[in-house]
């Protein structure tokens, strides 16, 4: 039985716990509530809405292609073109990508993927114009309206497959903030837990000073207990009602139209429930009260034994006191820690790359960036797009520049030196690595570099299949027997400018060659025209026609075709197990009057971003280490590597899709990859003169004007169709002329 002199004490530790008690369970009500409510008002104020606006974007799109189709193909076309409905639509897709961009949930990822579409989306709207203005020509329109279709709906990087990609993420936020996960449920567990631990702290405190003092009941004790006895019930229900409203709006988020009235409808539910989300301003209240009723029902009966017959120091007369102000202390951490733990973290250590390269190309390319990634420990966020220049621009115009952007073209590379947002000069960042380079691959604009090349290709080559046994010369004189396919979404109609340009480069020489590229030849006379006579001359009327229609992939392997004019970049599984390669030349002996020279084409990085993460991800793609992760084969499927085409290039020892590298240090493939190692030898070879793409050193209008005028020539080959093409192509040249050109000297073409 506990003495006076024992009383005291136990008073004071029992005090203290009880505390202590009070907070631990408060704290503990307070974070597991707060997990069900944080994020309540997000769902239906920002969540749902911003998962409609992609929605909304995706079913205006849709819809847009669906009203392009029909007036394009309808009997008013002539005069309305593209139609009332299609700008309706496509002009609600705009404003629903840019509601998008401004409220995603997504994340950085998202908003990148987000301003990758936007610029796609452009692309999009170009090609459907472009089938609007060819409405005289059934067949260059419907190529188009093809092209278009699968800037819309390529798999994994048109423009609906980078919004299903934000979508995901967006649901998946959704998910994370109406369901209970696992640590949730271990809050409340504790929570009641220690509930129930202060309920039986109190209930024996009262037994106790009821047998020790004789008194029935203690007052403020009994307050304490009946509202600790009442929160409890009250907060589970509120937390069960909570979190059943948000399941509900998760279901209607995920399986109704989140573009039509279901935004509505989850806001005008939860702000029925908003309350709901104020509860956790209750706990803490609640908590000082029990503390307070707690401190009111003991103090006093630790002061009837101030006196006599036990002695006391000032330490334990004050100690209830010191009782008090640790647990305003420890209310005040716990208030600081809930608040720091929702403060939104800023991201650290992420850098975006934006490159052409998508599907195969890009699981190759990932390997670097992935190196990179373990190496320097920062996150990359990749886009990749063949409508480059569309979405570079709309990320530049919108103040959201890559960090890197690998440009498909030297004469982007100029334009952009020129522009109001022009991408950093690369000496200070490299310093003597650019030594590595040749003017032709670290090419100087205005006497400084910015841009390097970090990937090349053969182009002036023609892939067969050996096991056919056919005399490839005697082929190529029949026109059915080319793979030509010009489809390639934003950029559709380049590979029939690399037969052009090859074709003229290996007629009449890389000065003449050079002289053209930079503008200073006519199109419609002389060496060019002739060019064009030879092209037209490769292919009947009806396989013209179907390469307007088909992907620039099509495939020796996988149709009845047997030559394909392609560069190196070509090569899946199939080809370095199955194909050969020879020059154009040997392939077309009648276009062979010059020495031989080889056309090829690079990708140059450019630096617009200011961190020092980007300056070392350029170092790193110039270095022999990121040159070797790029040229390594893919992991296999069972090694936690990319999946489908780069699993089995894994097993493949051809080593597809390999890089190949300008600087003389860089990985070389070995002979037991046989097509790449005689790729990489030809691109090697000093006896024959390499020659960049002639287009992409072309200024851009140029460029576009040549590809669209490859596509108008195939709908109708034919000399008057040649005449007509060639004239444009003139104008367009001498427009160019009249304004300033880009910054620095004409650029070097071969070398």
């Amino acid at each position: 039985m506990t003495t006076p002199a024992d009383t005291r004490p136990w008073l004071i530790r029992r005090t203290a716990v009880l505390l202590v008690a009070t907070v631990l369970a408060c704290g503990a009500l307070l974070a597991a509530y707060y997990g069900v409510s944080r994020d309540a008002a997000q769902v239906p104020d920002r969540t749902v809405p911003a998962m409609g606006h992609v929605a909304a974007t995706e079913k205006a799109l849709q819809d847009s292609l669906k009203a392009a189709k029909a007036a394009l193909r309808g009997p008013a076309a002539a005069t309305e073109g593209t139609g009332e409905d299609y700008r309706a639509k496509v002009n609600a897709a705009f404003r629903s990508l840019e509601k998008a961009s401004a409220t995603t949930v997504a994340g950085s990822a998202g908003q990148s993927a987000l301003a990758t579409a936007a610029g796609q989306l452009s692309s999009y709207d170009y090609l459907v114009g472009q089938a609007a203005r060819s409405q005289a020509d059934e067949k260059l329109r419907d190529a188009y309206l093809h092209y278009a279709d699968s800037t819309l709906n390529r798999k994994k990087s048109g423009i609906i497959a980078r919004l299903t990609d934000v979508q995901d993420r967006q649901a998946a936020v959704l998910k994370s903030q109406t369901s209970t996960g696992w640590l949730l449920k271990l809050a409340w567990g504790a929570a009641v837990l220690l509930w129930c631990a202060l309920a039986w702290l109190l209930v024996d405190t009262q037994l106790f000073l009821r047998r020790r003092f004789r008194r029935r009941f203690n007052g403020p004790l009994a307050g304490a207990t009946l509202l600790l006895a009442g929160l409890v019930p009250l907060l589970l229900t509120a937390a069960l009602h909570l979190q059943d409203d948000l399941g509900r709006a998760y279901g209607a988020a995920r399986g109704g139209d989140v573009s039509g009235s279901v935004p509505d409808t989850v806001r005008g539910h939860m702000q029925d429930t908003s309350w709901l989300t104020a509860v956790p301003a209750w706990i803490p209240l609640a908590g000082v009260l029990i503390a307070a009723l707690t401190v009111l029902g003991l103090q006093p009966r630790i002061e009837e034994y101030r006196f006599a017959r036990v002695p006391q120091s000032l330490g334990r007369r004050i100690r209830s006191f010191e009782a008090a102000t640790v647990v305003l202390v420890l209310w005040l951490v716990l208030f600081s820690t809930v608040g720091t733990g929702d403060a939104r973290s800023e991201h650290h250590g992420r850098i975006t790359v934006l490159a052409p390269w998508t599907d195969t190309e890009e699981a190759r390319f990932r390997q670097v960036l992935d190196a990179y990634s373990a190496k320097y420990h920062v996150d990359v966020d990749y886009q990749g797009t063949t409508a480059l220049r569309e979405v570079l621009l709309s990320r530049l115009n919108a103040g959201n520049a890559p960090d890197v952007a690998i440009l498909p073209s030297l004469g982007e590379v100029r334009e952009y030196v020129g522009s109001e947002t022009p991408p950093r000069e690369l000496a200070p960042v490299l310093g003597n690595t650019l030594d590595g380079y040749g003017p032709l691959w670290a090419p100087a604009i205005g006497g400084k570099v910015y841009a390097i090349a970090v990937k090349a290709d053969l182009k002036s080559v023609v892939w067969y299949d050996p096991a056919r046994r056919q005399d490839l010369r005697a082929l190529a004189a029949r026109g059915g027997q080319w793979c030509a396919g010009m489809g390639g979404d934003a950029t559709s109609g380049w590979p029939g400018t690399d037969w052009i340009e090859d074709i003229l480069l290996q007629q009449s020489g890389k000065e003449v060659y050079e002289q053209w590229a930079r503008g200073e030849l006519e199109w419609s006379r002389g060496a060019v025209a002739e060019a064009w006579r030879t092209f037209g001359g490769l292919f009947d009327r009806g396989p013209a026609t179907a390469a307007l229609s088909q992907d620039f992939a099509k495939s020796i392997f996988s149709s009845p075709c047997a030559l394909q004019h392609q560069g190196s970049f070509i090569r899946d599984s199939d080809y370095t197990r199955r194909a050969a390669f020879a020059p154009t030349r040997d392939v077309l002996p009648g276009i062979a009057r010059s020495p031989a020279s080889s056309e090829v084409s690079a990708d140059f990085a450019t630096l617009f971003g200011k961190s020092a993460a980007a300056r070392d991800l350029m170092r790193f793609l110039a270095s022999p280490q990121g040159q070797r992760a790029w040229a390594e084969a893919p992991p296999g499927p069972g090694g936690g590597g990319q999946q489908g085409a780069a699993g089995k290039a894994a097993a493949d020892p051809g080593n597809p899709g390999r890089p190949f590298f300008v600087t003389a240090n860089a990985p070389q493939p070995g002979p037991s990859e046989r097509v790449n190692d005689a790729i990489g030898k030809a691109l090697r070879d000093r006896q024959r003169p390499k020659c960049l793409d002639a287009s992409d050193v072309m200024p851009l209008r140029m460029r576009f004007a040549f590809q669209h005028g490859v596509l108008d020539y195939l709908s109708d080959p034919g000399p008057r169709r040649q005449q007509k093409v060639l004239d444009y192509l003139d104008s367009v040249q001498k427009d160019l002329k009249a304004p300033p050109r880009a910054a620095g000297s004409p650029p070097r073409v071969c070398e």
